[in-house]
């Protein structure tokens, strides 16, 4: 597809490529091919069903967002708490090298924000097969899209950030080539590359919340993040580590 000729170019001769002008939904096709051992890669110009946390939605328009996934092998004893948080950092490392832009935040454990709107998001999906871990990567990145657009969070794109829009295939590239590149090295030492810069990243950093555990609710407020990718709340009663943000209230 001519479309994305000079972005298969950016990419290294391992990766397998799939492209698509519109589809239903990236993380789904890749979920639906053989295995394989090498990255798999599927980049849609719209997803018509994208999906995102819990169910929810991810709206986009046809040449709008970055849209793309990833399904990536580990090996089977490998622990992967944290992993969304690496991919989070990989696509700020390439945005703020290709933008010349600073002031990108992850807000944990699977969304990239500016000035507290959402720019980005991902989507993680775990499975086995035949002794190997194989990771989901859905990414979704808004790059220029109309007022119009029905999104029900505070949002912004990359086109209300910064004056002039980088190449589109070649951000691409640089997001998904860096995405890799981190997520091999995070199999090897895990979190603590991340964590020695986590807290110029950290969105959440001192924020009060309330959460539930053990059918009773704590208060407390956010110091950071374990070796583990799991999320730290001071409380009253010591520190409580957070592994999901489902039930997590910000007050």
């Amino acid at each position: 597809m001519d479309y994305y000729s000079s972005l298969k170019r950016y990419l290294g001769p391992e990766i397998d490529c799939h492209f698509f002008d519109s589809i239903d939904s990236t993380n789904s096709f890749l979920a639906n091919i053989p295995y394989s051992t090498n990255p798999q890669l599927c980049i849609s110009r719209e997803q018509t069903k994208g999906k995102g946390q819990f169910g929810r939605n991810w709206v986009s328009q046809k040449d709008g967002s970055i849209i793309f996934s990833i399904r990536k092998s580990f090996v089977t004893d490998a622990n992967l708490n944290g992993l969304s948080l690496v991919v989070g950092m990989a696509i700020i490392k390439s945005i703020e090298k290709e933008c010349d832009l600073n002031g990108l935040k992850i807000k944990w454990p699977n969304d990239i924000y500016f000035e507290d709107k959402k720019l980005a998001g991902i989507l993680m999906e775990n499975n086995h097969y035949k002794g190997i871990q194989y990771v989901l990567i859905g990414v979704g990145i808004n790059f220029h899209l109309v007022d119009q657009i029905d999104i029900d969070i505070p949002w912004i794109d990359l086109s209300r950030i910064i004056s002039q829009l980088p190449n589109f295939q070649k951000i691409t590239a640089s997001i998904i080539n860096n995405i890799l590149i981190m997520s091999e090295d995070f199999q090897i030492n895990g979190l603590s590359n991340l964590i020695s810069e986590w807290d110029d990243y950290d969105m959440l950093k001192g924020q009060e919340i309330r959460s539930i555990e053990l059918n009773k609710e704590f208060q407390g407020h956010i110091d950071g993040i374990t070796h583990q990718g799991a999320l730290k709340v001071l409380t009253r009663n010591g520190v409580k580590e957070l592994y999901s943000s489902m039930h997590i209230e910000y007050i």
